[in-house]
């Protein structure tokens, strides 16, 4: 996402996005990204379906792009929504795709981007050791290269910014095993260094980075134990989220400042956050954070003595919670019906597309479709890879079928001809039907002989079939016309030998197989 986009208030940088995704001239790569900006964007406004729309849309375009760092990125864009509707099968399997994908193409930012992701989900949930992990095996493998990136500048600080919260509160609550903790220590102080180096910044660094840079600060100073230092930075923190006009992040300040407050024994400041988070997370329709912010304030409440408050707030959270399990099981129902619809339209553009390329009587390859195979065939040919060799074939006397016996047995005689032929060929050889009786043979990689063997052995195979099941008396033969792509001549060049052999094949008697008369002079 540009720095101007970040500097934005998020629903005013959504909006930006999707206006521009409205514009016909931007590139299907350039509007995967966009889509993927805008699920980040959608996460942090708390609209989880609408994050799902851009996530499926963005890795739609990716894979008609056929780039793979684009999938990547796509695919880990998927699993932070649905990791944000609590589907966690659902978001281990995108990251799992992702991770393959990135190795697949060699890609060590995205299989960094993978892993710095991942570690967020876990943030979320308040799995900071497990982040850790995450992070510090990325440190320890040859990926952690993709960090060091000119593009991975944002990445590297988002890492910086996970392994400083992920080691503070892990530290802090014991979660890293003691033989770990000296490396832990030793990379949060040095993530810690990187992130004072952006506050300092300050203009330089777009605010809504900073009040994440902030947030792993103040947690830093806490695992310090340096409260002065904590305060002043929860304060900025609250100051720099009340500007962006996003209640969900605003709240998160609050809930991080109350925290900070009850340490230095400002009891009733942090109760005063607390209850102003509250009401910012019920703004946002978030049930979670404001279920956590009650959490606190019950706490809160506790330690300064005020125990029929702490009662009510605790109460307030069991309700909370049952308001939040009814909450999340319909959020996941609308995310995971638009995924549906989603599922059915790709699937749907695929048989479509399928459909597009096969000749509906037969289910072979139609026109299209065989000259996208000849124009790769003869592309590989030009770049010095193998000639191939094409047979045009035509029944023999297919209008006398159609005449003495009607045209359902021509039809049958056209599919059953199919079957035969497409039953003899290779495996990488495709039979195709260009229209009425008119088919093409490709045999890629084929020789002239090997291809006069192959075109021989169908002709003998249609020469010799017993008819009598389609309609007594009837005998099919087919005529062969050959010629050979290699480059040298273009395709409609190579099609046009092909016919000539073909008339020449006719002009011989018919139920025979002749070689472009060029070819034969050569």
């Amino acid at each position: 996402m540009s720095g101007r986009l970040l500097a934005l208030p998020r629903r005013t940088a959504l909006q930006e996005i999707e206006t521009n995704l409205a514009q016909s001239e931007v590139g299907a790569a350039d509007r995967a990204l966009l889509h993927r900006d805008a699920v980040y964007l959608a996460l942090d406004l708390g609209e989880a379906a609408r994050a799902m729309t851009h996530a499926l849309s963005a890795l739609e375009l990716a894979r008609a792009c056929q780039d793979g760092p684009l999938q990547v990125k796509a695919h880990v864009a998927l699993a932070l929504v649905q990791a944000e509707s609590y589907d966690d099968l659902g978001a281990g399997v995108q990251f799992a795709l992702a991770d393959q994908l990135a190795r697949r193409h060699h890609d060590d930012r995205g299989v960094a981007l993978i892993a710095v992701n991942t570690s967020h989900y876990e943030l979320e949930r308040r799995n900071y050791g497990e982040a850790v992990l995450l992070l510090t095996r990325l440190l320890r493998s040859e990926h952690v290269r993709g960090l060091a990136l000119p593009e991975s500048l944002g990445l590297l600080t988002t890492f910086h910014i996970n392994f400083v919260v992920g080691a503070a509160e892990a530290l802090l609550g014991g979660q890293i095993p003691l033989a770990e903790q000296p490396e832990a220590a030793g990379q949060l102080r040095l993530s810690a260094a990187s992130l004072r180096g952006l506050e300092r910044e300050g203009g330089d660094t777009p605010s809504l980075e900073a009040t994440a840079v902030l947030d792993a600060l103040t947690r830093y100073a806490l695992w310090q134990g340096d409260l002065t230092a904590a305060r002043q930075l929860a304060d900025e923190h609250v100051r720099l989220t009340g500007q962006a006009d996003v209640p969900l992040l605003h709240g998160r300040a609050l809930l991080d400042r109350s925290r900070v407050r009850g340490q230095t024994g400002d009891l009733e400041a942090a109760i005063g956050d607390a209850q102003q988070a509250v009401g910012h997370f019920r703004a946002a329709a978030n049930g979670l954070w404001e279920s956590r912010a009650r959490e606190t304030l019950a706490e809160v409440y506790a330690r300064a003595g005020r125990f029929e408050q702490a009662f009510e707030a605790q109460r307030a959270v069991t309700r909370g919670m049952e308001r939040l399990f009814r909450d999340y099981h319909q959020q996941r129902a609308l995310v995971g019906q638009i995924a549906q619809q989603a599922r059915e339209a790709e699937v749907h553009a695929q048989a479509m597309a399928q459909a597009a390329l096969s000749d509906p009587l037969t289910g072979i390859p139609n026109r299209t479709q065989a000259m996208q195979v000849l124009a790769r065939l003869r592309e590989q040919a030009v770049g010095g890879g193998p000639v191939s060799a094409i047979a045009l074939m035509d029944l023999d006397h297919f209008k006398r079928v159609n005449d003495l016996y009607g045209h359902l047995t021509g039809d049958a005689v056209l599919i059953e001809v199919t079957r035969l032929l497409t039953a003899e060929l290779r495996s990488d050889d495709v039979l195709a039907r260009l229209g009425g009786e008119e088919f093409v043979v490709i045999l890629a990689g084929a020789a002239l002989s090997e291809a006069v063997r192959l075109c021989e052995h169908l002709r003998d195979i249609l020469h010799r079939a017993d008819w009598e099941h389609t309609a007594p008396g009837l005998n099919m033969t087919a005529s062969f016309g050959i010629a050979v792509l290699s480059g040298e001549l273009d395709l409609t060049a190579t099609l046009q030998a092909a016919d000539r052999a073909l008339y020449a094949a006719k002009a011989a008697g018919r139920n025979a197989v002749q070689v472009d008369p060029q070819l034969q002079v050569v």
